[in-house]
């Protein structure tokens, strides 16, 4: 009896896992193939519904329903549509220099995000096909092959949001049931994905061949309306591109690139690839000028690390790697630990450019998020632990066997000659301690210590986890302490406006079995420690300073976990959970007995 080698309804699940980082990672797969298909717009939409306001007033939360990509690509055909969503049978295949070479990109990313996909696709007016994959059907056995593409108009809610008139051709990738999408709201989308696309697809965007645009549209009446419009500004690892998502560079040096090139370290060599053919592989280095590494340190007391550009910096400290123009992975594993540890890191850049030709030297995988072979590795230090007695015989037996790794321990060799030369560049800059005197961004010494490191925190976190920003009022924050009995709340309302604090934590009797408790309004946190419960009494009070601060400074961790919340059915359980969490420290500690330690 014959039997497939793979059964639909069981493999589709473990499919599914198919390891992209985000869904920022996976939507790139859908934006490499309209770039291929000659797209020069490219648009991420968010279509958005707003959930009913519960009981008591509680405003209304808009969430993504689903998700759409929509080029201006030359389209494909019945025939063309019909396999872009076979795993593995993609046209796009027969390009072997393409950014989308694999044909695994519309079904592999989209079934990683969501349970179903739709696809329009058209390359003259009024001939649009449609296709689609949905899990729940593939599952229950309801669909075993790709359905046949069918003449079928684009619905007119999804259209309204699409433009006036659809490009002469293109594509509109839909994923809906979505189940495993990192993020909930549009603006959350776009905060997050911003970076990673932004770099991903810089040289495109610099150079003008393409135009990416990410789009929200609410459900209102029987359309989904277009709410906002903003582009992706290039993300430059390297910081030799104007123009960019970096915020502008203080005083005359607004407008201008932060790093220059450092034309002394450029490598530029060929590399073999598993057939013997030589392909160019480019390693280039930057840094910070030094005009502009001077003015930043003019701006701050701190270290220029703690500046808006140090920050941006920090998140795109790592090797970046390029394959047909398009960022790969940024590696910080490539980068001198001391380098990272001390700041310097932070302000020079190292990149790789390969062609696709050299894939498999390099171990690109199919979603092209990793390059699996290129690690921080050297022969001198691995020939033992291979069971060899010399390098040579080592390297010698990778020769013989045709073993990528004896090429990638030579770029790896010049990717550390290019970065010494680089720290040797940033020595010469002095110190990353500002020049400001008279001005502070320090928080005050005369705010407790428990709330300083926690806006230190909040401010670190930030960075990576974007939430709404901080918008109360004076009157509104001085109203919210006088209800919960803070003393001078005028007082304590103006510091936490000047110093622009994200967290306020307060010890102060509550008539609750918590032991404490959060608000968040309007971007503003308030942690309340109830010295009335025991785990005070018994414990906080107690305890040496340090300990007392570290327990408190981990309750500023939990405020910071509901506020990032974007369920409401999730903070509910949150919120419960700290009160029985309250509750159940009371029956435990409540007792006769003064020692606990």
């Amino acid at each position: 009896m014959s039997r497939p080698f793979i059964r639909g309804q069981v493999a589709i699940d473990s499919m599914r896992d198919n390891g992209f980082l985000s869904t920022a990672h996976a939507l790139a797969e859908l934006m490499d193939n309209s770039i291929q298909a000659g797209a020069d717009r490219v648009e991420l939409i968010a279509f958005e519904e707003r959930s009913n306001g519960k009981k008591g007033g509680t405003r209304a939360i808009k969430r993504v329903q689903q998700i759409g990509v929509l080029d201006n690509g030359c389209g494909m055909s019945p025939e063309t549509l019909q396999l872009a969503l076979e795993f593995g049978a993609s046209e796009n295949r027969q390009d072997s220099n393409g950014i989308g070479k694999f044909g695994m990109g519309l079904p592999n990313s989209s079934i990683s995000q969501c349970k179903r996909v739709d696809v329009w696709s058209w390359q003259k007016d009024n001939e649009v096909f449609h296709t689609y994959l949905d899990i729940d059907l593939i599952k229950d056995g309801e669909l075993e092959t790709i359905p046949d593409p069918e003449k079928r108009e684009i619905p007119k809610e999804l259209a309204s949001a699409c433009g006036e008139k659809l490009p002469p051709s293109g594509t509109l990738v839909v994923w809906s049931k979505l189940d495993r999408c990192n993020w909930v709201t549009g603006k959350s989308i776009f905060q997050h994905t911003q970076d990673i696309v932004g770099r991903m697809y810089r040289n495109f965007i610099a150079d003008g061949a393409v135009c990416l645009r990410f789009k929200s549209a609410e459900y209102k009446g029987s359309l989904f309306l277009l709410e906002d419009e903003q582009e992706f500004l290039p993300n430059d690892p390297l910081y030799l591109m104007k123009k960019t998502s970096l915020p502008e560079l203080p005083g005359e040096y607004g407008g201008e690139a932060m790093f220059e090139l450092c034309g002394d370290c450029e490598q530029v060599f060929r590399v073999e690839d598993e057939h013997g053919i030589e392909h160019e592989v480019k390693i280039t280095g930057s840094v910070i000028k030094k005009s502009v590494f001077d003015a930043i340190k003019a701006t701050t007391s701190n270290t220029i690390g703690n500046t808006p550009w140090g920050k941006h910096a920090v998140k795109n400290m790592g090797l970046s790697v390029v394959r047909s123009k398009r960022e790969l992975a940024l590696i910080p594993d490539f980068i001198s630990k001391d380098a990272q540890a001390r700041g310097p890191a932070r302000f020079y850049g190292i990149q790789v450019e390969f062609s696709p030709s050299l894939d498999n030297i390099f171990g690109v995988t199919n979603n092209k998020q990793h390059v699996v072979h290129f690690k921080n590795i050297k022969a001198s230090e691995d020939f033992e632990r291979e069971g060899f007695e010399s390098e040579e015989e080592y390297k010698s037996d990778l020769k013989a066997s045709n073993d990528p790794k004896l090429k990638i321990y030579e770029i790896v060799r010049r990717v550390k000659e290019v970065e010494k030369q680089l720290l040797a560049r940033i020595s010469e800059l002095g110190t990353l301690k500002g020049t400001l005197n008279d001005v502070s961004d320090e928080i005050s010494e005369s705010i407790n210590s428990v709330t300083t490191k926690a806006n230190r925190k909040e401010r670190e976190r930030e960075e990576f986890h974007p939430t709404i920003v901080t918008s109360i009022t004076q009157e509104e924050l001085e109203k919210e302490l006088e209800t919960i009995g803070v003393e001078n709340p005028k007082e304590k309302a103006e510091t936490i406006l000047d110093k622009k604090l994200q967290v306020w934590v307060e010890e102060l009797p509550m008539a609750t079995s918590a032991f404490f408790d959060v608000s968040t309004k309007k971007g503003f946190t308030l942690l309340q420690i109830n010295s009335n419960h025991v785990f005070s009494r018994e414990i906080l009070q107690k305890i040496p300073d340090t300990q007392r601060e570290a327990l408190e400074v981990c309750l500023a961790g939990w405020a910071r976990m509901e506020r990032e919340c974007t369920s409401d059915k999730r903070l509910v359980q949150l919120q419960m959970a700290r009160r029985d969490w309250g509750q159940l420290l009371d029956d435990y500690l409540d007792t006769d007995e003064s020692e606990y330690f």
